[in-house]
């Protein structure tokens, strides 16, 4: 009888095979909105080092200006690893239809983004390279902050549009107000 109650206990300890593919549907999520957090979190940088960088050509110092691309490459290149990472890694059936045709955009996206952090930090790296003096520096620097800057930002825009589709599939955010639902009637 004892032997029977203690078999009794642990099958009803066993979760089912449902409950534990719902487990690992849940982990494998978590782990994608890791990824995506991770390169938001690589995106927010670069951006904010980009400003930084920015700052430095336009009211720095030449060491101010060496200082921040080589701080702005830095986090390009952090950029390019998490696109390469969410590209492999993100989950491929782990969430409802809306959610998994998000992700898949989402992931579409990454080689871009990833490519876009590998030119960013590969032609800083050039540009800090040249030689010379730290002015000599400087100046090659100065002279391309508007082409790294505008290919940074164009890079960015896909993902950003794809960011905000997978946001609202999951849950994430709100889904945008158009000018219909706010009793507006279009111009």
């Amino acid at each position: 009888m004892l032997a029977l109650l203690l078999v009794a206990g642990m099958l009803q300890q066993q979760p089912s095979s449902a409950t534990v593919a719902q487990q690992e549907k849940a982990a494998a999520f978590d782990s994608t909105t890791r990824l995506v957090v991770a390169v938001g979190s690589a995106v927010a940088g670069v951006k904010s080092y980009l400003d930084l960088f920015r700052r430095a050509v336009f009211n720095g110092l030449d060491a101010d200006v060496v200082s921040s691309a080589a701080a702005l490459g830095y986090r390009c290149d952090t950029l390019r690893s998490s696109a390469l990472q969410a590209a492999r890694k993100a989950c491929r059936h782990c969430g409802s239809r809306d959610v998994q045709l998000a992700l898949e955009g989402y992931r579409g996206v990454m080689p871009e983004l990833a490519r876009t952090g590998a030119s960013c930090g590969a032609r800083l790296a050039r540009l800090l390279a040249a030689g010379g003096s730290q002015h000599d520096e400087a100046q090659g620097l100065r002279h391309a902050v508007r082409v790294i800057g505008n290919q940074i930002v164009t890079g960015l825009v896909p993902y950003e549009r794809r960011l905000q589709v997978l946001r609202v599939a999951a849950g994430w955010a709100p889904p945008p107000v158009s000018a219909s639902s706010e009793g507006h009637s279009p111009p």
